[in-house]
């Protein structure tokens, strides 16, 4: 199996059981908050979505031989923005954008090669890295963000 396959099951897979853990949900249950500062579900899909966008930036700038230097950046002061610019979308919008980002993603995985997914360059959050790597992050971020949707629905739900 080529790279490319590899991480396109990756994405595929991470971003199935992603939208499973949210299998069901109604109402108030997308935007009900802990109250300890975490976002809602329905925020941390709109991150996600977010994230996704950014990375696959950062990975097109990279393929274009475009440095990305910023030196100042902060990762959780991007992702509070970034969050806010979505904080009005409708549950429908936020799920959108999250279909939309990975089809974007993987029409641009489809056009790569090794070559290109060997390209290596600076990620503002993650250093160094491939247009591989970059990709392959986007899975695990999605996993990452499951299991805190996952406990925010057990406490949601008192279990």
């Amino acid at each position: 199996m080529a790279d490319t396959e590899r991480i396109e099951s990756k994405l595929v897979a991470g971003r199935t059981r992603l939208l499973a853990s949210v299998e069901g949900l109604e109402g108030a249950e997308w935007d009900w908050l802990p109250g300890d500062g975490r976002w809602s579900v329905r925020l941390t899909l709109a991150h996600v979505g977010s994230a996704q966008r950014s990375h696959l930036e950062v990975a097109g700038r990279l393929v274009s031989g475009e440095t990305l230097d910023m030196p100042e950046f902060e990762l959780d002061a991007w992702n509070e923005a970034a969050v806010a610019e979505r904080a009005r979308w409708s549950v429908g919008q936020v799920l959108a954008d999250l279909d939309a980002a990975q089809h974007e993603t993987l029409a641009f995985l489809a056009d790569l090669d090794a070559e290109k997914l060997s390209i290596s360059g600076l990620h503002p959050a993650l250093g160094e890295v491939t247009v591989g790597q970059v990709l392959r992050f986007i899975p695990i971020h999605d996993n990452m963000h499951r299991r805190d949707i996952l406990r925010l629905l057990a406490e949601m739900r008192g279990t």
